[in-house]
C-alpha cells in the first residue's frame, strides 16, 4: 500500500468522526432545545438531523448520532424511554443510510436524487414509529394505548422529512457530500510532497 493511501486511510475517518460527533451534538440541541410539548407528545426536530447525517455522512454515522444523540437527550427531557431511543433513533439513521447509499449505487442521476433520499428518510420515519409504538405498548402496557401516540409520530417524521429534504435538495447542502469527498481524495497525495520537501 502507498504512503498516500496509508494516509488516506488515516485521515478519512478521523475526519468523519469529528462531524459524526458534530452532529451527535446537533441532534442533542435539535431535540432539546428546538423540542417543544403538545399535550403529551414531545416534538423534536432531531430526526432532521439524523436524516441529514445518514445524507451526508452514511449510515454509521447516521446511526450514532442518532442513537447516541437521542439518547443523550432523552436522559435530559424523558428518560424513561432513553435506552428505547437509543436503538430505535440508532436503527432509523442506520437504515435511512444504507438505502441512500443503495439508490446512489443503482442510480446515479440527480433528478431522482430527491425523490430517492426522500423515500429513504420516510422508511426511516416509518421504522421509527414502529419502534416507539412497540416502546409506548411495553409502557403503557396494552398496545391500544400506544396507537393514540401514532398521529402524532407520524406528523413529526412527516415534518422532519419535508425539513431534511429542503435542507439537502432545495438549498443543497447535498453538495457537501460531494465536496467532503473529493477534499478527502486530493489532502493525502499533498502531505507526502510536503514531506518530501523538508
Amino acid at each position: 500500500m502507498s504512503k498516500a493511501a496509508t494516509l488516506k486511510k488515516r485521515a478519512f475517518p478521523t475526519r468523519k468522526l469529528v462531524f459524526t460527533a458534530l452532529m451527535t451534538a446537533l441532534t442533542v440541541a435539535a431535540t432539546v432545545v428546538l423540542g417543544f410539548r403538545t399535550g403529551d407528545f414531545f416534538f423534536n426536530c432531531g430526526d432532521t438531523v439524523i436524516f441529514v447525517t445518514a445524507a451526508l455522512l452514511g449510515p454509521v454515522p447516521a446511526m450514532i448520532a442518532g442513537g447516541l444523540g437521542s439518547f443523550f437527550a432523552d436522559l435530559a427531557v424523558y428518560p424513561a424511554t432513553m435506552f428505547f431511543t437509543l436503538v430505535i433513533k440508532g436503527a432509523e439513521g442506520l437504515i435511512c443510510g444504507l438505502l441512500m447509499r443503495l439508490f446512489r449505487t443503482r442510480n446515479r442521476g440527480k433528478i431522482l436524487a430527491p425523490l430517492t433520499g426522500g423515500a429513504s428518510m420516510l422508511a426511516g420515519g416509518a421504522f421509527m414509529m414502529l419502534g416507539y409504538f412497540i416502546c409506548n405498548s411495553f409502557i403503557y402496557g396494552t398496545p391500544a394505548s400506544a396507537l393514540a401516540a401514532l398521529p402524532a409520530d407520524a406528523v413529526q417524521a412527516s415534518l422532519s422529512v419535508a425539513v431534511a429534504c429542503v435542507l439537502l435538495y432545495v438549498m443543497r447542502l447535498d453538495a457537501l457530500r460531494v465536496r467532503f469527498r473529493l477534499s478527502e481524495e486530493k489532502y493525502p497525495a499533498a502531505v507526502p510532497y510536503i514531506r518530501e520537501k523538508r
